[in-house]
């Protein structure tokens, strides 16, 4: 059975932290959309890339997603304020058959949720509060159904770190061998 991702964007998320994951899982073989939190399809990125969401959050069936992927960015801020969305995070982070990933100031959302305590976990330095689990400073971190990214350098092994815990671990290497990662 094929498996579905989900990224929600609000206006301000960190291009390359929704982008790459969003373009490795779809090589990867995992159906994967970008999802609007607000009213409109239209969303700008903090560079100012503007990119048309395949959706909005409120419209669709979100049990359906194998994976919920909040990345950074001014964004965040929005995200952290929508309560449909720390509930979607806090329903992805208690069903371990689900994939929660998070990536820059996105994995403090996570943080101070809880949903650290006892885990394995990275984000962005600056935005590292004390979250009641372990912190490492790499690029990604898998924690059983977790996975956590640094930053805008760590975009590429989060994602394949999500390639690996959604797919396989050699679904993971062919991926770094089709795209050069490996050579």
């Amino acid at each position: 059975m094929k498996k579905n991702a989900i990224i929600l964007l609000a206006d301000g998320f960190e291009e390359i932290e929704a982008i790459t994951p969003y373009d490795l899982l779809n090589e990867a073989g995992v159906e994967t959309k970008l999802i609007s939190v607000s009213d409109e399809t239209n969303v700008t990125g903090t560079n100012g890339l503007k990119v048309i969401a395949d959706g909005l959050l409120k419209e669709i069936d979100t049990k359906k997603a194998d994976c919920l992927i909040i990345p950074g960015g001014a964004g965040y801020q929005i995200l952290k304020k929508e309560q449909s969305v720390l509930d979607l995070i806090q329903s992805f982070a208690k069903q371990p058959d689900k994939v929660l990933g998070a990536i820059c100031a996105g994995s403090s959302i996570l943080g101070e949720l809880g949903i650290y305590q006892g885990k394995n976990y990275t984000c962005v330095p600056g935005l590292n509060g004390d979250f009641g689990g372990h912190y490492e400073k790499v690029h990604a971190v898998i924690d059983g159904n977790l996975v956590t990214g640094i930053s805008v350098g760590g975009a590429m092994e989060f994602a394949y770190d999500l390639v690996e815990v959604l797919c396989s671990k050699e679904k993971k290497e062919a991926l770094e061998r089709q795209t050069c990662t490996i050579v």
